[in-house]
């Protein structure tokens, strides 16, 4: 073990150990997000995430959990919200606003732009794995709660946890009549509305509920120079419905039925050129001015492969070449199963989604296009999994067992411009299809051996097969001497993940954990520039273990903190490195040696005076990579050992506060969040102008309710307007970058009304 870790678990246990003695209960305050979640009587938190209902504060991982309705009355839409309120949380969207997600927990993440690489932190909506990164790009509404798991999760949810899960728990059919309607107005032309209402349909047998969100937005942060148009449009419409039944002896049933579509702009980037202009000195190389990360610099002074300099002035502004959209559609159903029989619960989840995707991409930014692109692609994936489990909490011991099997399928056909012909002499058209399947077993025992006292312990064996096929035809300008190029290959892996877990509680307001975990990604295929039999070699399957020692306690009234350490060492990291397999510099997955990533989180909870709450929240994470050889911007091969992984900053803090003031029959309620992030790099070549700086975000809003159940809000985004680079990648061949940046402030008006 490294030896600063050493230092940092020995400090946290000091920690640990001070927060043991006995302490009087701070109950939860329901303006805080996380202290709304599942709340019941006496202020405790509900959550699931070892699949049988538990108290928060007595489950020895570390979990943010976040209520669905506070979640809604702050305007959170998407799981990049959720970094708001979760120290060590990160989220990073690759394409841009209206794209898919890229999760970073505790330093680990996806270090790709491939759909057919697996994300390091697994994402579940309604006990249903999301097996595409396209997937997640979903918009929340009419959640019960979400809760974030951190650290490997791999016995209870299997591979692609070895970051932690991300569950999202849609609001389920109720025999009491609820419901709600939402409309937001804001800059931009920002238009939201959503609605939702459930209740008994057939007496106490038969419930079912119905929910709906549509956003439109008709202007957007960036505006075409040479046209005018405006980027940044929103169209997207999602629904939900559920049937609940059940017995009242033993058996539930629930089916949920969901869809959607999404036809947003896609977000486009700001061009850097990245190339010293012919007849200068080192023409074609590297120019100086990008090297230092000089945005305005080197588009001035530089030029890309191609030979033109890019014309954006601001970060408003892009001179476009292709108007990019989304053309997503998605539905998919959930049916699940609980009966209860003795002491025994058995439970079935199925679930099936499928999801198209056909998106534009102005990928260089600029008028004179080098690789706009139209991408498509087609996911089908199907589960099912069965759980037994005792179903008496007051046990001494308790055991959970199950299985499960799944199969996805992901097919890919990108279609290329002309002036990507120009580039490589003649047209390209690709196919792939990527088909899995996964089965394993798995079982966790709780006992208790002594009143204050219980040891976890949990395994899980997977088994994963790969079939990949791949299509390339590649036709030279003047249309004769077509070449074409097929190859598949296939992969049979198999792997097992563990837990053993010791939770000792010297008092009811004190839960001391420690966790040694085990999880594992299975490897996976290029889905991309895959011209070469070289290319079509899989990667190998990525592990990693982990040891985390935690605390929750509440140490004084109204005061709650939760800490905890953790060490994780990681071994063939799948990360994508620039290579040259067909001839072409391009980003290719490959398997790095490993890394040793450490750290620590802290969350404070005060509720000082009656209706005041602050939030706190805190994280630092320290990377080293072993070994790892890359082409780096001048096609030499370096070592990045001793460098610090892609998409993870080394701090984040994040606070919120917030006073429900009563005025008359109504109550006033200020607030406020703030998230820090420090710089992190969006290449593991740590490349300067890739960089997205240190940056705080603050929000704002001001909410009356009338206690009736209606509410109205003002509130405010990016109050301070503060713009970075939030988004990066680089393009080598073509000689420029691709930047994203933030969206600016924005504001508006909210009016809800619930029953």
């Amino acid at each position: 073990m490294i030896p600063n870790v050493h230092r940092l678990l020995l400090q946290s246990t000091a920690l640990l150990l001070i927060g043991t003695a006995p302490a009087v209960a701070a109950p939860a305050d329901p303006a805080s997000p996380q202290a709304k979640a599942g709340a019941v009587e006496g202020g405790d938190i509900v959550v699931t995430a070892q699949h049988r209902e538990e108290r928060l504060d007595k489950v020895g991982i570390t979990i943010d959990a976040f209520d669905g309705n506070r979640l809604r009355e702050e305007g959170a839409t998407s799981v990049r919200d959720l970094t708001m309120y979760t120290p060590n949380l990160a989220v990073h969207l690759p394409f841009g606003e209206n794209s898919y997600p890229s999760i970073t927990l505790r330093g680990m993440s996806a270090d790709n732009f491939n759909e057919s690489a697996p994300q390091t932190t697994g994402v579940y909506v309604d006990g249903i794995y999301q097996s595409s990164s396209p997937m997640l790009a979903f918009q929340m509404f009419d959640q019960e709660r979400v809760e974030v798991l951190k650290g490997p999760q791999g016995t209870l949810y299997g591979r692609n946890t070895t970051a932690g899960a991300v569950n999202f728990i849609s609001r389920q059919p109720s025999f009491t009549p609820n419901g709600y309607a939402q409309i937001d107005f804001g800059r931009y032309n920002y238009l939201n509305v959503e609605a939702a209402i459930g209740g008994p349909l057939v007496g106490d047998t038969l419930a079912g509920r119905i929910a709906t969100k549509v956003v439109r937005q008709w202007d957007g942060p960036q505006t075409d120079r040479s046209g005018g148009d405006h980027y940044g449009q929103i169209r997207t419409a999602f629904f939900r419905g559920s049937l609940l039944f059940t017995d009242n002896d033993g058996l539930r049933i629930t089916v949920t039925g969901h869809g959607g579509v999404d036809r947003s702009d896609t977000w486009p980037f700001t061009s850097v050129a990245a190339l010293v202009p012919a007849g200068q000195p080192n023409a074609g190389q590297i120019c100086p001015q990008f090297l230092a990360g000089d945005i305005a610099g080197a588009n001035a002074n530089c030029v890309d492969v191609s030979g033109y300099h890019k014309q954006t002035k601001s970060v408003h502004d892009n001179p476009r070449s292709l108007y990019g959209r989304h053309d997503n559609s998605t539905y998919g159903v959930v049916g699940q199963i609980d009966y209860s029989f003795g002491a025994v619960r058995l439970t079935s989840v199925t679930g099936y989604d499928h999801l198209k995707r056909r998106e534009g991409l102005d990928e260089d930014g600029g008028a004179n296009v080098v690789t706009d692109t139209i991408r498509g692609s087609t996911v089908d994936q199907f589960s099912q999994e069965l759980r037994l489990a005792s179903d008496d909490d007051g046990a001494a011991l308790t055991w959970i067992a199950g299985a499960y099997y799944s199969w996805d399928r992901l097919t890919g056909n990108p279609i290329f411009s002309s002036d990507f012909r120009d580039w490589f002499g003649g047209a390209v058209a690709d196919y792939s299809k990527l088909s899995t399947r996964t089965g394993a077993i798995f079982g966790q025992l709780d006992y208790r051996l002594t009143p204050t006292l219980k040891l976890t312990g949990g395994l899980r064996q997977t088994w994963v097969g790969r079939d990949f096929t791949y299509r390339s035809v590649f036709t030279p300008t003047g249309g004769t001497g077509a070449t074409t190029f097929a190859g598949s290959n296939k992969l049979n892996q198999s792997d097992w993940s563990g837990r053993i877990a010791l939770d000792y509680t010297p008092s009811d307001q004190v839960l001391i954990y420690a966790n040694i975990s085990r999880g594992f990604d299975a490897g996976t295929f290029n889905s991309y520039f895959l011209g070469s039999q070289a290319a079509l070699q899989p990667t190998r399957q990525e592990r990693v273990t982990a040891y985390e020692l935690g605390i929750k306690a509440s140490v004084a009234p109204g005061v709650r903190i939760e800490a905890a350490a953790f060490y994780n060492r990681w071994t063939d990291i799948i990360v994508t490195a620039i290579e040259n397999r067909t001839g072409v510099n391009a980003p290719y997955l490959t398997n790095g040696k490993g890394a040793d990533i450490a750290g620590g989180e802290l969350k404070l909870a005060l509720r000082p005076v009656r209706r005041l709450s602050i939030d706190a929240g805190a994280s630092y994470t320290y990377q080293k990579l072993d070994t790892l050889r890359q082409q780096n911007l001048f096609g030499t091969i370096v070592d990045l050992a001793g460098g610090r992984l892609a998409n993870s900053p080394e701090w984040t803090l994040n606070g919120s506060a917030r006073y429900a003031a009563p005025v008359g029959r109504y109550t006033v309620t200020p607030s406020i969040d703030v998230k820090y992030e420090s710089r992190s790099q969006r290449d593991l070549l740590n490349t300067k102008i890739l960089q997205t700086p240190p940056h705080a975000l603050l929000n704002a809003r001001l909410m009356i309710e009338d206690g009736a159940g209606w509410q109205g809000s003002l509130w405010v985004r990016n109050l301070t307007d503060i713009r970075y680079v939030a988004e990066a990648y680089q393009v080598v061949s073509g000689g420029y970058a691709g930047l994203v940046y933030n969206l600016p402030r924005t504001y508006g008006i909210s009016l809800s009304r619930s029953f």
